[in-house]
């Protein structure tokens, strides 16, 4: 079934919702996991796990280092194999920069969370997940960390 699977993590609810799915997946089907998170700015290594590059790490990419310590450890305690990296996005949109790592990895599945925004607030957020489906033939698997009609006001 899957071999490959990649989620997108970042620091919302639906991500956790999304990993959580994935993990599951993953050890259904004795699928590889590999936990992506995409920041904005600075430098920084392939994977989490390796040494930073001589630049300061930003902010963000720290946050992101640390965020990911609790997935990696769940994956180790599910004895599920991959790992977790964070990707530094420069000029590409997450989408485009999950796209690529999604193709580099070979994945068989993408699994991300949304927040489900409707109206102006999708208009000018915009939809990563919506932009994923549209640039990769790879099956991609949505995850909302509320169900459908239960969303807060």
């Amino acid at each position: 079934m899957y071999q490959r699977i990649l989620v997108a993590l970042d620091d919302s609810p639906s991500a956790q919702r999304a990993f959580d799915e994935a993990l599951k997946l993953a050890k259904l089907t004795g699928a590889t996991l590999e936990a992506c998170c995409v920041v904005g700015h600075g430098k920084w290594s392939d994977t989490a796990d390796a040494a930073f590059e001589p630049e300061p790490a930003t902010a963000a990419q720290e946050f992101a280092s640390r965020a990911l310590d609790a997935p990696r450890e769940m994956m180790r305690e599910a004895q599920v194999p991959g790992g977790v990296r964070v990707i530094d996005a420069y000029a590409e949109s997450v989408s485009a920069v999950l796209a690529r790592v999604a193709d580099e990895i070979e994945a068989d599945l993408i699994v991300m969370g949304t927040h489900g925004r409707q109206g102006v607030q999708r208009f000018f957020v915009g939809s990563v997940a919506e932009s994923l489906v549209r640039s990769t033939d790879i099956p991609v698997l949505i995850v909302r960390h509320q169900p459908a009609g239960q969303e807060q006001s």
